[in-house]
């Protein structure tokens, strides 16, 4: 993170609780509204923090994110990330 901070790509970055105890999900369903209060017991689904790079292209964001991962690697844990797109569509106005 300090590396990706440094070179300027670092928008923001924030780890999640690793409990759900105090989390919600909102399921929509034929227009219906449903809140379910945590704890959630599939815990290795849930998103347990995020990193927000400004990049200029899928290749270079998949290139930092396998930086992130070496992090948990070499601390002996398992992790799965997803690369995904901030939707960019124009603000009305």
């Amino acid at each position: 993170m300090a590396e990706a901070d440094q070179a300027g790509i670092l928008l923001a970055a924030e780890g999640l609780c690793k409990s759900s105890d105090d989390s919600a999900r909102i399921t929509a369903t034929k227009g219906r509204k449903t809140v379910t209060d945590g704890p959630f017991t599939e815990t290795k689904e849930l998103i347990a923090g995020f990193g927000l790079v400004d990049v200029r292209s899928k290749e270079e964001a998949v290139q930092w994110a396998k930086r992130f991962v070496d992090v948990f690697v070499h601390s002996g844990l398992d992790v799965e990330v997803d690369v995904r797109r901030v939707n960019d569509r124009p603000h009305p106005g």
